[in-house]
């Protein structure tokens, strides 16, 4: 168990084996709430963290740069 102090400004700063054990880097976000008494801290994955891979099944048969190209002739008069 950690403990951590709470500073004047009401900031709290997360012990290093926490952060390392939750892979937590300056700028993530935590949910912060009260259960039963308690402070609970829930990392939050970022909006593209979320999105990373996501439909990844559509595109294994494409190009990128072949399909970029292809989209890019059909803007042409």
């Amino acid at each position: 168990m950690s403990k951590t102090k709470v500073g004047g400004r009401y900031q709290v700063v997360v012990p290093k084996e926490i952060r390392e054990a939750l892979n937590l880097k300056p700028g993530d976000y935590l949910e912060v709430k009260v259960v039963d008494g308690t402070v609970v801290m829930i990392p939050q994955a970022s909006y593209t963290s979320r999105l990373f891979g996501k439909h990844r099944e559509i595109w294994q048969q494409e190009d990128a740069v072949t399909y970029v190209r292809r989209e890019r002739e059909s803007w042409r008069d």
